[in-house]
């Protein structure tokens, strides 16, 4: 063995033992997962899939199953190469904030709107063209796709020095080699390092969103590197992965309406039902879900003749197909919070005067008074004013109804409509009789692997119900993470079947309409069942704040009193933002606190942009965001 090769294996197992004792530290879990191979491997208790490999004192990873290398080049050429082609600019990157003018404001447009809040600071960067051909003084983001050895790590680490890396490696095996070249605990001591290795879907969502959540302002430029080529089926992964954590999709205005229209109707006498505890009254039913997917109108002969067989649930978006068949749901659901949501109940009153009328606290007013009151129960929506009461989260009315119905906790639960993906011949998104149905123009697989994520026209591969896959779109991505999130969550002994013929759903049972055991589900008498669930849920609903909630949100009107004193006088949006997280620290559960902080993270990744910028006035800048806040604890202060 040459000296070269010597030096090369003692800086190797030096390099190893000090990652070692940085993981054990850093990340427990991932450390010990590590110790458990090396162990398999020392033991030749684990067939290895990967080795190092020496030939003519060149280095390599050799994949043994298919007998091929991963590296190209040698190594340390090959990291070199890297680092001489790093370029900070937008190219190689990835934003999660928009550089157009937002020109379509998205309904519902509230008196304090995120989008046009957000235009004030896009207009600058289109005036200016900030964007086009520009060098980023600084990279607080910087995502490594694969390691291999992780030499190109720590290079291009000295040249960039970022705050923050993300290390994303689908292999635990070539991880642990790269342990024994790239030096994770000299990056550590100035930059914040996470580690995403071969973990399940859940476990990589959940390091984004802290890798996101960190350092939020420097979300606007998140730079990567791939390894090589063959991690690009990754890199596509990724980028897929970090379109669910787009800011735009639920904003600081949507938490501010849903608190400003909740607190109104708690005022108004309206019943808030308590989810959580409406568990026995489904046990022993089976329940239809039915949604406004692209098969609904194939599966509509289905629903019609097997009606008495389920409790009906159905989103209020496929009211008009059901009129249209003389079918008439149990419940329905309506979670939307657009002033257009009101031409969903544009159907004959018989339809929907007698069901059991389920919708969200932040509901439009027009649609709240042609309902009901006597069957209209509101669930709180992203924001929660009656402790234990649940709570929905999600992006649309689909998966936050699903998550309803695994807390109603029915015996078996089919979705029918549920495609969230597009008609596979027509790229249409919705069923024909839904108002909100377009089709998307583009006609091939796209995938966009820098600049920004265009989460509706998009179109994405994934895996289907009832075929190899289908496509869909970036803002559906979204709404299938949140299926799946609710699936792992529900009880175990709820059976979900599929019926869609659209994205295929995690842990839910594909099933085609006309194999469902329909002879061995008992037919229900719908007036007397519906009575009864009236009745319990009368029982668990509550209609005004009581002592303690109304002393609570007096703490919080004097915490936005003492915000809005000191945006009075503070002269500098900086002044005051150190203020507020002091505040914040104090008072973490304030709706108040809860709304600025919502807004700091989609606000400040486009003004750390444009402070980067000197033809822009920062006096400008500050007084902008200065007055943004002002109008929204005013606001706040008003409806409490």
């Amino acid at each position: 063995m040459s000296d070269e090769l010597i030096e090369i294996e003692s800086m190797m197992l030096e390099n190893y033992i000090n990652n070692m004792k940085f993981l054990k530290k850093h990340d427990a879990s991932l450390f010990s997962r590590i110790e458990e191979l090396s162990q398999y491997i020392e033991n030749d208790s684990l067939k290895q899939r990967y080795s190092l490999e020496v030939q003519n004192n060149q280095l390599n990873i050799l994949d043994i199953k298919n007998n091929s290398k991963l590296y190209k080049d040698e190594p340390y050429y090959d990291a070199n190469y890297k680092k001489s082609r790093y370029y900070p600019n937008i190219q190689e990157s990835i934003s999660l904030i928009k550089t157009d003018k937002i020109k379509h404001i998205r309904n519902p447009k509230y008196d304090i709107d995120s989008f046009e809040y957000l235009n004030e600071y896009i207009q600058l960067i289109c005036d200016k063209e900030i964007l086009k051909n520009k060098k980023f003084k600084y990279i607080g983001k910087y995502v490594f796709i694969g390691t291999l050895l992780g030499i190109h790590i720590e290079k291009l680490h000295k040249k960039i020095q970022s705050k923050n890396y993300l290390i994303v490696e689908d292999s635990l095996e070539i991880f642990r080699l790269s342990l024994f070249f790239c030096n994770y605990k000299k990056i550590a001591k100035k930059s914040n390092i996470i580690f995403m290795v071969e973990l399940n879907k859940s476990e990589l969502q959940m390091g984004l969103k802290t890798f996101l959540k960190n350092d939020f302002e420097y979300n606007h430029i998140i730079k990567y590197t791939l390894a090589s080529s063959k991690y690009r089926d990754s890199l596509e992964s990724f980028v897929q992965n970090i379109s669910l954590e787009n800011p735009l999709l639920y904003t600081f205005s949507d938490y501010l309406g849903a608190y400003s229209r909740g607190v109104d109707y708690i005022l108004d006498d309206y019943k808030i039902l308590n989810f959580i505890d409406n568990k026995e009254i489904f046990k022993d039913k089976s329940a239809l879900y039915i949604g406004p997917g692209p098969s609904l109108s194939k599966n509509i002969k289905f629903i019609k003749e097997s009606q008495n067989k389920f409790v009906l649930v159905c989103l209020a978006s496929t009211l008009k197909l059901l009129s249209q068949n003389n079918i008439t749901p149990d419940i329905i659901i309506s979670i939307d919070a657009s002033t257009n949501i009101i031409r969903q109940f544009d159907v004959p009153k018989k339809y929907f005067k007698n069901s059991i009328v389920v919708i969200s606290s932040k509901t439009d007013h027009t649609l709240v008074k042609k309902l009901n009151k006597d069957n209209l129960y509101m669930v709180q929506d992203s924001l929660e004013f009656f402790r234990g009461f649940g709570i929905l989260m999600g992006n649309s009315s689909g998966e936050m109804g699903y998550s309803l119905c695994s807390h109603f906790n029915f015996k078996d639960l089919y979705l029918l409509g549920m495609d969230v993906s597009l008609n596979q011949k027509t790229r249409s998104t919705h069923d024909k009789s839904y108002y909100e149905n377009r089709e998307i123009s583009n006609s091939d697989y796209m995938f966009s692997d820098f600049g920004e994520l265009d989460f509706d026209n998009d179109i994405l591969k994934v895996k289907g119900n009832f075929q190899e896959y289908v496509y869909t779109t970036r803002r559906f991505l979204q709404i299938i993470s949140n299926y799946n999130h609710v699936t792992r969550n529900k009880n175990s002994n709820m059976k979900v079947y599929n019926l869609s013929n659209g994205a295929y759903l995690e842990s839910v049972i594909p099933l085609k309409a006309k194999k469902v055991p329909l002879d061995g589900i008992e037919e229900i008498n719908k007036k007397s069942f519906l009575k009864s669930i009236g009745q319990v849920f009368e029982k668990s609903s509550k209609r005004n704040f009581d002592m303690t909630e109304n002393l609570e949100m007096k703490k919080d009107k004097k915490l936005c009193c003492k915000l809005l004193k000191t945006v009075e006088e503070v002269k500098k949006e900086e002044a005051f933002y150190k203020k507020f997280l002091n505040m914040k620290e104090k008072k973490p559960v304030s709706f108040i606190i809860q709304i600025l902080s919502f807004y700091y993270e989609l606000i400040n990744p486009y003004i750390n942009l444009l402070k980067e910028e000197q033809r822009i006035s920062q006096k400008k800048l500050n007084m902008i965001q200065l007055k943004q806040i002002r109008n929204i604890l005013e606001f706040y202060k008003c409806k409490i």
